[in-house]
């Protein structure tokens, strides 16, 4: 399915489950490259004594992490023709990476991230929050935790296509997440949140009677424009379980794929203006950090 994937691999941590999970995905022809941003400030520190001594020490350390590369890269069940590796010396860890996935052309990036509370993540890494917004392509977010051998695959819909949302971006989503299901023997579960109108909202008195009966419409209509949209697939082997949740994303995605014990969670990513972005932050963003199983974060085609 991918057909080059770049895996960022930390300088001080090994990630041999994030790993196995590439491999997994690259399938028989995929290309694995396992690349590092190498940076040490008590290493650059050295050029206070001279500038050849920061050369020799930088070096030192980047042919180190070249090492740890090369033995990860052996440790999967691989061919090693399609497995390389690559490490750079950047202060910017995530702008390095960002360049690497463009000039490696890849359709997949694969991101190591930690289980943390919402605030520490926010305080300590800074750089997780950039490559998601910036990624050019499809990103794995992965938590170490290993797959089964069957895993379970969820994906987010949303058929109404708020804020005038590409409305392609949901068949890009569910494509994706149908050949994965297929190429992983996996089972495959879509999700779609929604939230009712509050009687607090209602006005019209008359509509205030009858406003149980306008919950149910809302809900009816929900769960058959998906259905709709899902029709051309239900008939395949392994058909998708629909799961209609009312409530907030960000609230009930990460109690149900709890619930469900989701492996992956697929979900869009829509380009926000900088003050919203500020305010509320992107559906990506409000679930990375209450979801406990991996995560990828999909654009819309530009």
């Amino acid at each position: 399915m991918f057909r080059k994937l770049l895996v960022n691999i930390d300088d001080d941590t090994e990630h041999l489950l994030m790993v196995e999970k590439a491999a997994r995905l690259a399938a028989l022809e995929g290309h694995l490259e396992l690349y590092c941003v190498a940076f040490q400030p008590l290493i650059r520190s050295a050029g206070v004594f001279s500038e050849e001594a920061e050369r020799r020490s930088r070096h030192a350390y980047m042919t180190q992490c070249e090492a740890r590369l090369d033995h990860l890269a052996g440790r999967i069940r691989m061919d090693e023709s399609r497995v390389g590796t690559d490490v750079s010396w950047d202060e910017n860890r995530a702008a390095a990476l960002l360049r690497k996935c463009e000039r490696f052309n890849a359709d997949l990036l694969v991101y190591p991230v930690s289980t943390q509370p919402a605030l520490l993540h926010h305080l300590l890494a800074p750089e997780d929050w950039k490559v998601l917004r910036e990624s050019p392509v499809p990103l794995l977010l992965s938590r170490d935790r290993p797959w089964p051998e069957h895993p379970r695959i969820a994906v987010a819909l949303d058929p109404f296509h708020p804020r005038n949302e590409p409305a392609s971006l949901d068949g890009r989503l569910f494509g994706m997440a149908h050949r994965l299901v297929r190429e992983l023997e996996g089972e495959l579960h879509v999700l779609h949140t929604y939230t009712a109108l509050p009687q607090s909202a209602v006005f019209d008195e008359h509509r205030i009677a009858d406003f149980e009966h306008m919950q149910e419409d809302v809900t009816r209509e929900h769960r058959a424009r998906l259905e709709s949209f899902l029709e051309p697939w239900q008939k395949e082997l392994g058909a998708a379980e629909l799961h209609l949740l009312e409530g907030e994303l960000h609230q009930e995605v990460p109690r149900l794929c709890e619930e469900l014990r989701i492996d992956l969670l697929i979900i869009g990513n829509v380009q926000r203006g900088l003050l919203e972005r500020l305010l509320v932050g992107s559906s990506a963003e409000r679930l990375l950090d209450r979801v406990h199983c991996d995560l990828m974060v999909v654009k819309p085609d530009l």
